[in-house]
């Protein structure tokens, strides 16, 4: 028997892969639901929100594939991640933005050492306008949910991109996508409340307890975030390069507003600048638009200025005012944190990087570790969390290290 330890998506996947190939399998988790942070809700109007992860990005193609081949559809939101409307702050223009996105491009393609250096560096460095500036440094930020002097360089292009491709979500709601994962493993093997608390390790196999459970099996696979993976007693404990390079992983802070409206809008999404965070409204699964508009604030200094640990009310009044077209009822608003959640106590990982990915991946016997923070260039996204389940099941199944 295979041990899985966590029921996010990357936990789920690495033992629906495993159930795949024919192992029996046993998946521990603390919470008292599957997904992570992924997590579906239905406001009283009826329109479906992301209190987590939500959206599919066009480069994202294993999650597409993954829903296909679990019979699920995508939701087409209308509103593309890749295109925001900026208020507050500069006049952005098209032509400036394009190109300052193609001159950080040229910088990076003609100097390696320059993806090391913060997103805030470079971009200070370069000839653009203050517009094309501002907003660069704004989608950085808001999206890596850190500083631009904490976000490499290299992942401007990526976080920072200007596109008009459609960035859907799994139809009813992304939670939809770990209850048919779930399925495919089988609920009877799917153990909820039980945060796993040690890992032996033998010549023998492994021991997993907490919660009141705990299982023998021939190995296991840890799909817990790097930020409380330390609660973890590993017997005996992870070598120091490895342990090292988890403890490394710096994670970004981020926040999501929902309120209802009293009418439906049409797709849009517009961010603000100066307090760096944007919003949207969209399309509902069944093509008819939904009634509730979302906002997501990235980085401590966004959720400070908004008072999110306050509650919703100041970033409610900063939503009126940046969209004072939409008829807000705030009185079923609700916010979604992840710092105060005890099981990851962060938002997503900033991307770690090709050499500590390299050494949380090391392989070993009897033990795999997964999840969005080992995902490369994946990190922080559903998809990585879901690759990063598929590779760390195969790589317990080879004994082999990860293929690059």
């Amino acid at each position: 028997m295979k041990i899985v330890v966590g029921a996010g998506l990357a936990g789920l996947n690495a033992a629906a892969t495993l159930v795949e190939s024919g192992e029996d399998v046993r998946v521990l988790e603390a919470r008292k639901r599957i997904g992570g942070r992924v997590h579906s809700r239905t406001l009283p109007n009826g329109a479906v929100i992301e209190m987590g992860a939500e959206f599919i990005l066009p480069a994202n193609t294993y999650i597409r594939e993954r829903a296909d081949q679990l019979g699920l559809e995508l939701w087409d939101k209308g509103v593309r991640y890749g295109r925001r409307e900026a208020r507050g702050g500069a006049e952005v223009r098209d032509g400036d933005l394009h190109a300052a996105l193609a001159s950080i491009e040229g910088a990076l393609a003609a100097d390696l050492a320059a993806g090391r250096r913060s997103a805030a560096e470079l971009v200070g460095e370069l000839a653009v306008s203050p517009g094309a500036r501002e907003y660069i440094l704004a989608r950085a930020e808001i999206s890596a949910a850190s500083s631009a002097d904490a976000v490499p360089a290299a992942d401007l292009l990526g976080v920072a991109h200007v596109d008009d491709l459609p960035s859907p979500g799994i139809a009813g709601g992304n939670q939809t996508l770990a209850r048919a994962l779930a399925t495919r493993i089988g609920a009877d093997r799917i153990v909820l409340g039980a945060p796993v608390e040690r890992i032996t390790i033998g010549e023998g196999g492994v021991r997993v307890a907490g919660g009141g459970v705990e299982l023998g099996g021939s190995g296991a696979i840890v799909a817990v975030p790097a930020s409380v993976l330390s609660e973890i007693e590993l017997d005996p404990p992870l070598e120091d390069s490895r342990a090292g390079a988890f403890a490394a992983v710096r994670y970004g802070e981020a926040a999501k507003l929902f309120a209802p409206l009293e009418s439906a809008v049409e797709p849009r999404a517009v961010m603000s600048m100066p307090e760096r965070y944007w919003c949207w409204t969209g399309n509902g699964a069944d093509g008819r638009l939904q009634p509730a508009v979302s906002a997501f604030a990235g980085s401590r200094g966004a959720l400070e200025r908004l008072g999110v640990a306050e509650g919703p009310e100041r970033w409610l009044a900063s939503l009126r005012a940046l969209r004072p077209e939409l008829e807000i009822d705030d009185g079923d608003a609700l916010l979604s944190t992840w710092s105060d959640d005890r099981w990851v106590r962060a938002a997503y990982s900033i991307s770690p990087g090709a050499e500590l990915t390299e050494r949380m991946l090391a392989p070993h016997e009897r033990l795999a570790f997964c999840g969005e923070h080992t995902a490369g260039e994946f990190s922080g996204l559903m998809e990585g969390a879901l690759r990063s389940g598929r590779d760390a099941a195969l790589r317990l199944l080879a004994g082999a290290p990860p293929t690059p």
